[in-house]
Formats: C-alpha cells, sequence, structure tokens
C-alpha cells in the first residue's frame, strides 16, 4: 500500500494501457515479453521501496553496488589495455565484461551517476578514483546516446545541490569529460571530421523511416505490444540484427499508437514531478533526493535514440531502485513530521506487535 501510494499513478496508467494493447498484437509471445521489460524498472521501485529499513541496509546496497563495479572495471580495463590496437582500429571498445558496447556504456553510465551522487554528500578518494575509470570506460566505449545520458543527468545534479563548491567541482569534471572526447582514439565516434559533432546515425535513420512509415498505417491505436519486433523480422534478416526501431518513443508510438505515445509522456513527466515533490521530504540524503529527478531525465533523453526500456539487460534500470530508497526515505520523513501515516490501522498494529512480542496475546 505504501509502495503504491508513492508511485508515479500515471506512469501506471501507460504500462495498464500497454498490456491491454496485446489484445490487439500480433505476436502475443513477444509482445507479453515486451510489457514485462517495459515494467521491470516499476517492479524494481516497488520492491526496493519495501526492502529498504534502515541506513545499514542503505550502506549494504552501495557496498554491493561497488563491488560490482570494481569486478567490472579490473576486466574492463585490461581488455582496453591489451586491446588498444583494436579500440584505435575501430573508434571504440566493441565488447566489453558484460557485453557490447552499449551494455558496457549504460552499465557505466549506472554507476558513474550512483558514485557521483554519493561523492556530492560526502567525497571519498577511492570513490573518485572508480569515477574517474568509469567515466573513462564510458568514453571508450563510445556509445554516443548513454554518454549524453550520464552528462545531462550529471548537469542537473550538479545545479540540483546549490552549492558553489559542488558546482565548480562538477563543472571542472564535466569539462574534463568532454576534453576526453578529443584527446582518445573513440574521438571518431563523437566528432566529425570537420571538428563538428558526428550526427552519423550508423543506418538509423533508414530502419527509423521503415517504422514510421508502418506507423502511420494504425496511428491512433498502434499494432499492440509486441508488433515492432513482428515488422523489424525483415530487417534483421537483410539489414541489421537490430529488432527495434533504436527510438523509445517511436516503438511505443508503432505498438501502442498515439494514445500510447501520449500517455508515455504523461508517465515520463509523473515520474519527474513526483521525484522533485518527494525529494523536497528527503533532507539528509542528496543522493537518493537527486536520483527521484535525474532518472527520469536521463531515461527520457536515451529514449530518444534508444530503446532504454527495451535493453532491460543493460543495468540502468537499476537506477529504478535508488528511486525506490528515495521514496522510501520521503515517506519515512513524513511519517516522522507528523505528515503521513501508517498504512496499518490499530488492529493490525496490536496484531504485528503480539507477533513480535511486544504485548501480551490477547
Amino acid at each position: 500500500k505504501r509502495a503504491w501510494k508513492y508511485s508515479p499513478k500515471l506512469w501506471w496508467v501507460f504500462l495498464g494501457y500497454y498490456f491491454i494493447s496485446l489484445f490487439w498484437s500480433d505476436n502475443i509471445s513477444t509482445g507479453v515479453r515486451t510489457v514485462l521489460e517495459i515494467a521491470l524498472p516499476s517492479i524494481l521501485y516497488l520492491v526496493a521501496f519495501n526492502v529498504i529499513q534502515n541506513d545499514f541496509h542503505l550502506k549494504r546496497y552501495y557496498q554491493f553496488m561497488m563491488v560490482i563495479n570494481v569486478i567490472v572495471a579490473i576486466f574492463d580495463l585490461y581488455t582496453a589495455m591489451t586491446g588498444w590496437d583494436q579500440i584505435k582500429y575501430a573508434g571504440a571498445m566493441t565488447d566489453g565484461a558484460i557485453g557490447y558496447r552499449t551494455v558496457v556504456a549504460y552499465f557505466y553510465v549506472t554507476m558513474g551517476t550512483i558514485l557521483m551522487m554519493r561523492m556530492m554528500e560526502k567525497f571519498e578518494w577511492k570513490l573518485f578514483i572508480l569515477y574517474l575509470v568509469d567515466v573513462l570506460l564510458l568514453l571508450l566505449a563510445a556509445s554516443r546516446t548513454p554518454t549524453l545520458a550520464f552528462i545531462a543527468g550529471s548537469l542537473i545534479a550538479i545545479v540540483y545541490r546549490r552549492n558553489v563548491k559542488f558546482t565548480i567541482i562538477g563543472v571542472v569534471v564535466m569539462a574534463i569529460l568532454v576534453g576526453l572526447i578529443f584527446i582518445l582514439p573513440t574521438k571518431n565516434k563523437f566528432i566529425a571530421a570537420d571538428q563538428g559533432v558526428n550526427m552519423s546515425d550508423s543506418g538509423r535513420g533508414f530502419f527509423q523511416k521503415y517504422f514510421e512509415d508502418k506507423a502511420k498505417e494504425s496511428p491512433i491505436w498502434g499494432f499492440g505490444a509486441g508488433g515492432s519486433e513482428t515488422y523489424a523480422g525483415w530487417l534483421v534478416q537483410h539489414v541489421t540484427l537490430v529488432g527495434a526501431p533504436h527510438n523509445e518513443y517511436l516503438r511505443i508510438r508503432f505498438d501502442g499508437g498515439t494514445v500510447g505515445l501520449y500517455l508515455f509522456y504523461l508517465g515520463l513527466a509523473d515520474i519527474f514531478v513526483r521525484g522533485l515533490l518527494w525529494g523536497r521530504g528527503v533532507k539528509h540524503y542528496f543522493p537518493l533526493k537527486a536520483i527521484l529527478i535525474m532518472t527520469p531525465v536521463m531515461f527520457a533523453v536515451s529514449c530518444t535514440n534508444d530503446n532504454t526500456f527495451f535493453y532491460f539487460y543493460v543495468f540502468t534500470q537499476y537506477l529504478f531502485v535508488f528511486m525506490g530508497f528515495g521514496a522510501r526515505i520521503c515517506y519515512e520523513a513524513r511519517v516522522a513530521e507528523g505528515k503521513e501515516t501508517l498504512v496499518m490501522d490499530e488492529d493490525e498494529v496490536q496484531e504485528l506487535k503480539e507477533q513480535l512480542g511486544l504485548v501480551p496475546a490477547t
């Protein structure tokens, strides 16, 4: 009940509509999978809201994430050092410890974001060193959309912190990040030969038009969840192995029509607005306060040129876990201030006390 109360309702309306679109889908089996993929972050949010109990749990989650980060980064640093010639030739680290370069990039976007938030609360050199490693590996992966999402989220956090010292440090770090783009051998993935921004779409323009033309045949309701993958069959066989249009907004419009697309817009906006409201109740946990508004913005940016929800395995969804933590902290603060009441009624509280042995059984 608490998790549902502290969740974005318009986003759930969109998820409900997307599920209902299975009824007019010609690809039910794939449609069910795509529904679950796009719902996964929200499920993680609800679970995260309920599992956190105290600061010790938060510390353990951070430690768990850092261990994963260090292990993966060691393997990727080794790959980068031993395969430097290949990186220079391809213009990117094409594969890493957890998959191909887009997966690798989103992993370091997630970890870099979490580390940056922690350092804005309490600076630690070990975190800063790991953060620099993450940024370096993100740039070596040379995937433009994740990098842009990371920069956008970081700038929001820097402004949201409203601290001169952190603003200066943050801007300097972002400037160094941009500077590295001009130095590393992955430069050509970001910058064209004429020093302009590299806007080459790697063929995306072709298959996005392919989906846009077909989407016009069912503009209002779309072809149902999973429809985009059905239509991508010819592309997969003849053009590219990517079974989605590399644009989450276009995929939603294809599957759910304009109705689904506008519900998607409203859902993302609802997540952002509620994040702002909940953040006002998070007084002493800036990382969680910032992630409440950073996450929807980063997803909104990445969805313009990637299927971020479709890539349910790229780790970015774990930011929704920290959103769940932030919303729970807000709830606890409101209870302490008397602005929120516990969900359980008096009989349920009495029963719980009896089960815990705090009061004699009646």
